[in-house]
């Protein structure tokens, strides 16, 4: 499968009365694409577009997902497949535009921020460290640690209408995030970009080593059921499956989204392996293996069919990754384990625990097989978060959300700091 991927860059955004981008220069019609929205979703309520750049004093809050506008030129399919009612059709071939530099951010009063809704900013933040929510984005300062404070944002707050509850209410959301997202993207579909890349891996090095990169991605189906659509999707799947084997095309192409979709598309090791195939390895292919399974024997036949898929197709490395640590880190473990048993050498790259003061281990488990981990630490920013000009996405009673905030000591639980492919500069006094 091959992929011509053509980047216009975002390099500064203003509001005008038309959508359309110029060396640079996105002009965004922001009364437009509320209506579009409005026209497209009816049970939408509240809703507003916002912009934020990088260095400005600013806070993006209620923070639910972060998407890069994409949209299909030629070939089948349509970006970020199967998820709100798109089509499942397959993508990874052909042409895709993208806005490079760019972001639209979905902000929304999801289940976790509804759960402190009665408290003032100031009094969540006092909660325990697992229990606050930590769904923000800073964009200056030394709290501007995820990659999402180096690129121009595009804030979609939007919540839906009373009554509107559970699926329904994500549905209304993250479809409005997704409507923006593509109607940015149409201003450059019939564009000749200044920047191509073509990512085809169907040529390799007869000699050189296969790996694979194989993505462990939680599953929401234990609390939400099979056919949520809530949590991150394959094709807007988010039960427990047998492994997913993807093209890298694929991923850069959106079939893996939700919640964090931008670090999919946009993923350092599949960007990182697309840059060494055919030079030093081959990069067979991508396993999405899915964590979260409801036993021991469950756990180890995912683990055992993911080393299985991996072996036939002749890899002899593995990179692997995991998306959220305490029995979802187990799961991924049984994976390197698996993977080893079967002969190919693996790299895990994974957060760590919270130290806890230097009281507890930097994994949560090990085995003799893990022979080579990477770190992505645990999360820390020491802070404390500066006070800002602007919060981005507030709604009555977020006044608080202003100030100063508390340092945050590691991520277990803290969804402000996901990072576990090796994206953003968390734990690092000096970055």
């Amino acid at each position: 499968m091959s992929l011509r991927l053509g980047t216009f860059p975002v390099e500064r955004i203003e509001f005008g009365n038309r959508t359309s981008w110029d060396n640079g220069l996105l002009t965004v019609d922001k009364e437009g694409l509320e209506d579009l929205v409005r026209s497209k979703e009816p049970r939408v309520g509240h809703l507003r577009i916002d912009a934020a750049a990088p260095g400005e004093s600013a806070r993006i809050i209620h923070v639910q997902d972060v998407l890069e506008p994409r949209v299909k030129v030629e070939g089948g399919g349509m970006v970020f497949p199967g998820v709100c009612g798109r089509p499942v059709d397959t993508v990874g071939a052909g042409v895709t535009h993208r806005l490079g530099g760019l972001a639209v951010v979905e902000s929304a009063l999801g289940p976790r921020a509804a759960s402190v809704r009665t408290m003032t900013a100031d009094e969540a933040l006092r909660l325990p460290q697992n229990e606050r929510p930590q769904d923000f984005i800073e964009m200056s300062g030394p709290g501007a640690v995820l990659p999402y404070a180096s690129l121009t944002n595009v804030v979609v707050h939007v919540d839906p209408k009373p009554g509107v509850s559970g699926e329904d209410h994500y549905l209304v959301t993250h479809g409005a995030a997704l409507a923006v997202a593509d109607a940015l993207a149409e201003c450059v579909r019939d564009m000749d970009p200044p920047q191509v890349e073509t990512v085809d891996t169907s040529q390799r090095g007869a000699s050189l080593p296969g790996v694979v990169f194989n993505c462990n991605l939680m599953s929401m189906e234990h609390w939400a059921g099979p056919d949520t659509k809530m949590g991150t999707a394959v094709y807007g799947v988010t039960r427990l499956s047998a492994p997913w084997v993807l093209s890298p095309a694929e991923m850069l192409d959106g079939a893996v989204s939700q919640r964090v979709s931008w670090h999919f598309t946009n993923n350092p090791v599949v960007r990182e392996l697309l840059d060494r195939h055919g030079k030093d390895l081959n990069f067979l292919a991508c396993i999405i293996q899915r964590t979260n399974w409801g036993g021991q024997n469950e756990m180890q036949l995912s683990a055992n069919r993911s080393a299985q898929v991996a072996s036939l197709m002749g890899a002899k490395g593995a990179v692997i990754t995991t998306n959220i640590r305490g029995r979802r880190f187990v799961d991924t473990v049984l994976g390197v384990t698996a993977y080893e048993s079967s002969g190919i050498r693996t790299v895990l790259i994974t957060e760590e625990e919270d130290d806890e003061n230097g009281a507890a281990p930097p994994l949560l488990v090990y085995t003799p097989e893990m022979q080579a981990v990477v770190s992505t630490g645990a999360g820390a920013v020491p802070g404390p978060f500066h006070p800002v000009e602007r919060v981005i996405g507030a709604r009555e009673g977020d006044e608080a959300w202003a100030g100063p905030l508390p340092p945050i000591a590691g991520r277990y639980g803290a969804f402000h700091l996901q990072d576990y492919y090796g994206f953003g500069a968390q734990s690092k006094e000096d970055y």
